[in-house]
């Protein structure tokens, strides 16, 4: 069969820079969509992170915004805000305009992307894997806004090159470098900490090595090490513990009420009625903390009632997942976060595209003998069931599908690598 035209045409070029070239073509892709995006609304998760950017250094870092009262704020992990906060700091007027920063970051996540593929397989891999993340709605379209997914989908990427890296090779710089990415996953999405945790024990574990235990210390010592200052920030400044954010209880407040169980058109997602109602109840709370714990205990107290119907729920939730049920309400809502429309409805596409591919080629490379292979494989579907694991315990919302993405369209990569081979191998710089 004949390789693809973007492989003939590269072909002469090193792996380094045809690499170079697809992520310059990525990063003047997300440039531009930065200037396609919607107008930044004072009620998003990108107004919070962009207002504890420029708070940072101030005497009011990391307080509430869009609050009568400066109280404290955890509400979402500071690793976004703290990146942007020295160009926050010489900018003290930029506010949407901090957008043009992130694709450097969708830039990193390609690169990240295409060297696990290398790893996993081959340059030709790696080179087919730049171009998918490149193109890819799902990889791009929160590069043109102030949160925490492209930092998140970044450091989920290099930890995995880092991890396999470490399992081909044992030493403790491969291992330094996966504690650090494993500590930016967890304070940028705290919810991801335990994949990056699975992901860990599955590459020792099929080590079989215990010799390797104190590489693992290592990983834990610096995670610990990086997370420590703000988890203890945040518990000199609330009176419940708080560990890497305050956002628990919405988000389960939001996704667990009548509308959301009963409604037909809400069933398995959430409802900003329902996370309004909340927030009112608890609005003579000023402390992050104690409003978290009263809205968690009231969503546990409304499952607990309507045990019954959560099985529905629950399939309701892995349907808004995968994009299968209403992606027209996603694609309203998420106008509401700044996406255009037409990006939202590029997102669903691809993810229709890609996923039965995904698969599809999973199925047929179940008895994969390469080592490396076997290992990203078990990572692989580790990452397939915790994304599923997300969505039934929290909401189908799309952004929990960052790890399934990257390995997603790596496993494909590596499918076309093999289906599609020229005839004069690529040069690996």
């Amino acid at each position: 069969m004949a390789s693809p035209r973007f492989v003939t045409r590269i072909r002469p070029l090193s792996y380094g820079r045809a690499l170079a070239l697809i992520t310059a073509a990525a990063f003047i892709w997300r440039e531009i969509y930065v200037t396609l995006e919607l107008p930044m609304r004072k009620v998003t998760d990108e107004f919070w992170y962009i207002m504890q950017a420029h708070r940072f250094f101030g005497p009011h870092a990391w307080t509430c915004v869009n609050c009568l009262v400066l109280s404290p704020t955890a509400s979402h992990g500071p690793l976004t805000s703290t990146v942007m906060a020295p160009l926050a700091w010489l900018f003290p007027h930029a506010m949407s305009s901090l957008r043009f920063v992130i694709p450097v970051v969708g830039a990193a996540t390609v690169v990240g992307v295409a060297t696990l593929a290398k790893t996993v397989h081959s340059p030709r891999a790696g080179l087919i894997a730049a171009v998918a993340a490149a193109l890819y709605p799902g990889l791009w379209i929160r590069d043109g806004l102030v949160v925490s997914e492209p930092f998140a989908m970044c450091a989920l990427a290099w930890l995995l090159v880092f991890l396999i890296r470490w399992w081909q090779s044992p030493s403790l710089r491969w291992a330094a470098a996966v504690g650090i990415c494993a500590s930016a996953i967890a304070l940028s999405r705290s919810e991801l900490l335990l994949w990056a945790l699975l992901a860990i024990f599955l590459a020792w574990w099929g080590t079989r090595q215990w010799r390797l235990i104190r590489h693992i210390a290592l990983m834990a010592i610096l995670l610990v090490v990086v997370m420590s200052p703000w988890i203890a920030y945040n518990n000199g400044r609330f009176s419940k513990p708080v560990y890497l954010s305050t956002n628990l209880g919405m988000t389960l407040a939001g996704a667990n009420c009548h509308l959301t169980y009963y409604d037909g058109r809400f069933i398995g997602y959430d409802a900003w009625a329902c996370a309004l109602k909340a927030e009112n109840s608890v609005s003579s709370i000023t402390d992050e903390s104690e409003k978290s714990s009263v809205m968690t205990h009231e969503a546990t107290s409304y499952i607990t009632a309507h045990w019954s119907r959560l099985p529905l729920v629950i399939v309701g939730r892995e349907l808004w997942f995968f994009g299968l049920y209403r992606p027209n309400a996603v694609v309203g809502i998420s106008q509401l976060a700044s996406q255009p429309q037409w990006a939202t409805w590029l997102q669903a596409a691809g993810a229709w595209i890609l996923y039965p591919i995904f698969a599809w080629v999973m199925w047929r490379r179940q008895r994969d003998r390469e080592p490396v292979a076997r290992l990203f494989a078990r990572i692989t579907v580790m990452t397939l069931m915790f994304a599923i694991f997300l969505a039934a315990i929290f909401v189908g919302h799309w952004r929990y599908r960052l790890g399934l993405d990257v390995v997603a369209l790596v496993t494909v990569s590596v499918w076309l690598a093999d289906r599609w081979s020229p005839a004069r191998s690529l040069s690996a710089s």
